[in-house]
């Protein structure tokens, strides 16, 4: 694994873990959220779609603040 990989899984791990804390959960971490979902579009592409409509219903629902 290469220091970027290495970032990157660091990053996401922190982001996750920051997400499900009420008291750190802001619009500002959704989008940075939204800006690694995008940054690994690639792997994403894997993922069968209905899982991924889950997992934003969910993350949607759980959002202390209303998304647009």
């Amino acid at each position: 694994m290469n220091k970027v990989e290495l970032l990157n899984q660091l990053l996401i791990s922190k982001l996750i873990e920051d997400l499900n804390d009420p008291n750190k959960c802001t619009p500002g971490l959704y989008q940075a959220a939204r800006g690694i979902i995008n940054d690994n579009r690639d792997k994403l592409d894997e993922i069968p779609t209905d899982s991924l409509d889950s997992l934003e219903s969910r993350l949607i629902s759980k959002a202390p603040f209303k998304l647009k």
